[in-house]
């Protein structure tokens, strides 16, 4: 048999034998099968109140001022008085809109580096134009000013 000459290996030790590699497979195991999770329906009313009036607020503002004069929430109340031909759809439209104009009225209260606040932390207004004023110190005032209003408004204050 021949030495076999490696790197690291300068004959101070003996060559060693050839070794039989033994090749040992653990044994396979099936994977478990998964396991269910049951996850809970997402309740309506788990959305902060001041999102919820803000969000209404912002689609009522990119539709414009109520451009059918009332005829659009009008015409959920037809019908022939005993609570039958009323669409859901347009009596809840109705009441988004009269969150949104109470979230507007309570929104034009406010002092206007505040009401500002509110236009630009939902992208309704123009650049920041307070350079005194940090948007994120007046925006979390003007937030918390907006909600104490709207828990006092008559219209907003059942979401609270």
């Amino acid at each position: 048999m021949r030495e076999k000459i490696t790197m690291a290996w300068r004959g101070k030790c003996p060559p060693v034998e050839e070794l039989a590699l033994v090749e040992v497979r653990a044994p396979v195991v099936p994977p478990a099968a998964p396991v269910a999770t049951l996850v809970a329906p997402a309740k309506a009313t788990e959305q902060d109140p001041l999102e919820l009036c803000l969000e209404l607020w912002k689609i009522w503002m990119a539709d414009g001022i109520d451009r059918d004069l009332g005829m659009q929430t009008m015409r959920g109340l037809q019908g022939d008085g005993d609570g039958h031909g009323i669409d859901i759809h347009e009596a809840q439209r109705a009441n988004d809109i009269k969150i949104a104009q109470a979230t507007d009225a309570m929104i034009d209260s406010m002092l206007v580096i505040h009401r500002w606040a509110i236009y630009r932390l939902c992208s309704l207004a123009s650049p920041w134009r307070f350079p005194n004023a940090s948007l994120v110190t007046v925006g979390e005032e003007a937030r918390s000013n907006l909600r104490g209003l709207l828990k006092e408004n008559v219209c907003t204050a059942i979401l609270f």
